[in-house]
């Protein structure tokens, strides 16, 4: 009998090992940032913990976007399910919620201002800090 269940290759393996990786490097950089100006010493131990709690908290948020658009019947996770995610955070659900607007309008204003497409392709970088690739008769 033939087993349905999805396999990944090695190299699709690999892509959560050196996600962990990068965090683990991530997070022991910014522990001795912060042990250096706080004038303390944090363990090799401390600093596993807060970066394992770190994956395990990523991995978490992961299944809850796929949840969210999951109840909304997408396949696609949008910026509405990522804000949805920060609704326990007072300070955090604010600041992504205004991000998304600015993102929004400013994407509104391009749309209403766009000059005919051509075939150069330029980057254009909106106030909310995001690059955003488009074809324009703009060079830059």
């Amino acid at each position: 009998m033939a087993d349905n269940t999805y396999e990944l290759d090695d190299e699709q393996k690999e892509i959560p090992q050196k996600l962990k990786a990068a965090l683990y490097y991530t997070t022991l950089k910014i522990s001795d940032e912060l042990a250096e100006e706080k004038e303390v010493a944090l363990s090799p131990q401390v600093m596993a913990s807060v970066a394992e709690a770190t994956w395990n908290q990523c991995q978490q948020f992961a299944e809850d976007l796929e949840m969210f658009a999951k109840h909304a019947k997408r396949s696609t996770i949008t910026a509405d399910d990522v804000i949805l995610l920060t609704r326990r955070s007072e300070k955090l659900y604010t600041l992504m919620s205004q991000k998304h607007e600015v993102y929004v309008e400013e994407k509104q204003k391009m749309k209403k201002t766009k000059k005919p497409r051509n075939k150069k392709s330029s980057t254009v970088t909106v106030s909310a800090g995001l690059d955003v690739e488009e074809d324009s008769n703009m060079e830059g």
